[in-house]
């Protein structure tokens, strides 16, 4: 059966749009009738195609000749296609009109004086306007002269000198073809007429002249000798970088060279001022988060520059420490000095300390595969406890790694190392050792050799004695 509805338009946002007033978009009809659930449907409302073709366009000048081409300029409906075709309706050239509707247009000297040529607009729907009739003019009745192309160029003796001469063409070609004798005259910005050998550094005109021509002109530009022997103020490399204390802060400073060193090695005291995008002046220790110019000068020195980069400090900074280092083993005694080798986070700083004191023995840097070497001072006892840690580059730094310097071996009776009770000197007693395998086995070794020590001295004493009674 046929149900009553109530219907609301919904925009993409839930609003409510009244119906007759819907702009192009999609829209959601809910249905509603009593005693059943709501439903709903999309509705897609869209503007009109443009079907509208431009108005034709306007020509206002076709000029050139067969020679050198031709060119057509005129208006048409802003940013639409300009498509010029010949009497035979093949397109000669094409452009496209700018923001303001102007346009030109430039057509190959085949297609010809006097050709017919039809100029029509295409919007950017593909509209066609109607077509605008305009032909190209006449050939001149006589050779025009060809202007060269490209600028003169010419350099003074030295700087400031007004002497410098251009070679000037004593002939030109004409628009047959032909070799035409020509004159020419230099005349400066204001039009004033200059000798040639009487140049300083600037930009002139240079007009040729040729009897039943019209004049023709080409630009001249006198220089001065550039100056190898002068030394120049050699720009820093590379990026400067510095980071604000938090983000969105102006409150970065950064390290600028108080000198610089020219083109001949000499060193320069400088000057610097830092601008940001828009070419304005910022305080060092002012900067936010951007990208900045340093300016260098030094007075007889041209200036130089270099980049500057601010950023905020980063908010995934490196938190975690490297897992706790590995001690693979310990050789050596006391008296020449422990080396321990082990693994470690690659790139991280090993440290090895007294873990009762803080006092650091010894560093070394992990190599790309981990491994570590660290030389130990002189006066490191025998069964001493040390610990070893690794730090990161962001200053993470490992839970320590605890070892024990190896015990005194004997050799031939004696006793090598120092039998302090101290154990030590300057570096600390074993007696402080904490209750492990490790460190027990340490402390009984010593003990054992403080024993043998004695045993041997009192041996070697007593035969001293009888060997002297006798």
């Amino acid at each position: 059966a046929d149900i009553p509805v109530t219907s609301v338009i919904t925009n993409s946002s839930g609003t409510a749009v009244t119906n007759g007033n819907l702009s192009a978009g999609t829209y959601t009809v809910t249905y509603t009738a009593t005693g059943y659930e709501d439903v709903t449907r999309t509705l897609v409302v869209s503007d009109p195609a443009d079907t509208t073709a431009p108005d034709a366009p306007t020509v206002g000048s076709v000029t050139g000749n067969s020679t050198n081409g031709y060119t057509v300029t005129g208006t048409a409906e802003p940013n639409s296609t300009i498509t010029i075709k010949d009497n035979n309706g093949d397109t000669v050239g094409t452009g496209t009109t700018d923001g303001s509707g102007n346009y030109t247009v430039t057509l190959p000297g085949t297609v010809g004086p006097n050709a017919p040529l039809n100029v029509t607009a295409t919007d950017s729907s593909g509209n066609v306007s109607d077509p605008t009739s305009a032909t190209t003019p006449a050939d001149p009745v006589s050779p025009v002269l060809v202007a060269p192309t490209g600028n003169l160029t010419t350099t003074t003796s030295k700087k400031g000198a007004a002497d410098a001469t251009a070679s000037l063409p004593a002939t030109l070609k004409d628009s047959d073809g032909k070799t035409v004798p020509v004159t020419h005259v230099i005349t400066n910005s204001t039009g004033t007429e200059v000798p040639n050998g009487k140049l300083s550094a600037g930009t002139y005109t240079v007009t040729y002249s040729a009897e039943g021509y019209a004049n023709v002109t080409q630009t001249l530009v006198v220089s001065d000798p550039s100056n190898p022997t002068s030394p120049v103020l050699v720009a820093p490399t590379g990026n400067l970088t510095t980071t604000t204390s938090k983000k969105g802060a102006a409150d970065a400073t950064v390290s600028l060279p108080a000198t610089l060193k020219d083109s001949d090695g000499k060193t320069v005291p400088v000057t610097h001022v830092i601008t940001n995008s828009t070419g304005t002046e910022v305080p060092n220790s002012k900067l936010s988060a951007g990208t900045y110019t340093v300016t260098y000068s030094a007075e007889g020195y041209a200036n130089v520059t270099q980049t500057l980069v601010v950023s905020d400090p980063s908010s995934n900074t490196d938190t975690t420490a490297p897992n706790a280092p590995t001690v693979d083993s310990v050789t050596g005694d006391s008296g020449s000095g422990y080396t321990v080798n082990g693994k470690g986070e690659p790139g991280s700083t090993i440290t090895v300390k007294n873990p009762a004191t803080g006092e650091v023995l010894g560093t070394a840097v992990a190599g790309v595969d981990g491994s570590y070497t660290l030389k130990l001072p002189l006066g490191i006892n025998p069964g001493t406890q040390v610990s070893v840690t690794a730090t990161d580059a962001s200053g993470n730094t490992s839970e320590p790694t605890l070892f024990t310097t190896p015990p005194t071996t004997m050799n031939g009776g004696m006793i090598n190392g120092n039998m302090s009770t101290n154990i030590g000197g300057k570096h600390f007693s074993t007696a402080d050792l904490p209750a492990t395998d490790e460190a027990n086995a340490g402390w009984l070794s010593m003990v054992g050799t403080v024993l043998l020590s004695l045993f041997g001295a009192m041996f070697f004493w007593r035969k001293k004695n009888k060997e002297d009674k006798h």
